[in-house]
């Protein structure tokens, strides 16, 4: 399994925890891998121990008995989260293919969001025609979306786009490009409106110290 190195940057920037947490949109690709290996160690300790069996010889009229093979069970589970780990590297291949890392690690909305405003679903955020061609930045965004599920980073829960359920829409013209981000759960609208702001003043920082 391939999971790229993480290195600190400006905006959603990275370092990584023991603890597989998740975030909005699941575990990420590590913490899948560090449940794997957690299920790994109690398949060899259930192998070491006797077969769990329970047996109910006077439950029933006829005599039965139950067995559980903790250690099948552990090997299975290792299975699942190796298999969601992969697919979610196969979606960041997909999404990202060569694109260089400083690029894929580094927020196109901290990048180039230039301002904004708050609607009664999401946001509608202004950038430059630089940022475009729409399609060009629309692929860059699902690009780091998809980066930031292989592992955590440092300030991610501050990130526009590491919510579940968006819907994004660009539309450029001569003047300048309009991102609309929408959030199916209206429950999330707040945290979106928060989290948009916080990409806002983080490029504008980010502008800033590349002035001076």
């Amino acid at each position: 399994m391939r999971i790229l190195p993480v290195l600190f940057l400006a905006a959603c920037a990275t370092t990584t925890t023991t603890r597989p947490t998740g975030g909005p949109r699941g575990l990420r690709a590590d913490e899948h891998l560090d449940v794997a290996k957690h299920h790994d160690e109690m398949a060899r300790d259930a192998a070491q121990g006797p077969r769990n069996t329970i047996a109910f010889p006077d439950a029933a009229p006829v005599p039965w008995l139950v067995s559980w093979d903790a250690g099948a069970e552990h090997e299975r589970l290792a299975a699942v989260h190796r298999s969601r780990a992969g697919a979610l590297q196969a979606a960041y291949d997909e999404a990202c293919g060569d694109r260089p890392y400083a690029d894929v690690s580094f927020s196109p909305i901290a990048r180039h969001a230039t301002g904004g405003w708050n609607t009664s679903s999401g946001v509608i955020l202004y950038l430059p025609t630089s940022a475009g061609p729409a399609d060009r930045l629309i692929a860059e965004l699902k690009c780091h979306r998809a980066w930031m599920m292989l592992q955590p980073a440092a300030d991610m829960e501050n990130c526009t786009l590491d919510l579940p359920g968006i819907l994004l829409d660009a539309r450029g013209s001569g003047e300048g490009i309009t991102l609309s981000i929408v959030v199916r759960d209206a429950k999330l609208v707040d945290e979106l409106h928060r989290r948009a702001a916080h990409d806002l003043e983080s490029g504008a920082h980010y502008r800033r110290q590349q002035r001076e």
